[in-house]
């Protein structure tokens, strides 16, 4: 999990490097806890170059990190689309703010769901490095579908 969380944090400070004359990334992430899963998780502050794009553009360059579409980010783009056998739709974005001057604040979504009517269709995913545990990402990925179940009253058991 470190050496995932790693290489998605090493991309984004490769992607944003260039547009700040300061960029603050911890040495190493948090621990974010929730009811039934812990995150790791690493702020990262930055100001922007005079003149540089706003917060905005430079969070939809890094749409998609590494944690949502893999890397490097174009070839596993590519294997997706040729491998999957469906859309990932809403499988991810980014959500946040940003005012008049630039400033702002965005963080990454990796679940999400869409309603319709009585139906509902949920995503989640796992992070696959070499050296991942097939049954132990299948079952991080159940993990959080239950909680995304639970959110909406339905329980916390998940065929997969």
């Amino acid at each position: 999990d470190q050496h995932e969380h790693k290489l998605v944090i090493d991309e984004i400070r490769r992607v944003l490097t260039p547009h700040c004359r300061e960029l603050a990334i911890p040495a190493n992430p948090t621990l974010m806890s929730t009811d039934t899963l812990w995150h790791l998780g690493t702020p990262i502050a930055g100001q922007l170059h005079p003149g540089q794009a706003s917060v905005l553009s430079l969070a939809c360059q890094l749409h998609p990190t590494p944690a949502l579409c893999g890397y490097p980010t174009e070839l596993a783009r590519q294997f997706i689309r040729e491998q999957e056998p469906f859309r990932r739709a809403l499988f991810s974005g980014i959500v946040g703010w940003c005012d008049s001057q630039g400033n702002g604040e965005w963080a990454v979504v990796i679940r999400c769901g869409v309603l319709d009517g009585h139906q509902v269709e949920l995503f989640a995913g796992a992070g696959i490095v070499a050296g991942s545990d097939p049954a132990m990402e299948w079952a991080e990925t159940g993990t959080k579908l239950g909680t995304m179940l639970n959110a909406l009253g339905l329980g916390t058991e998940v065929a997969l």
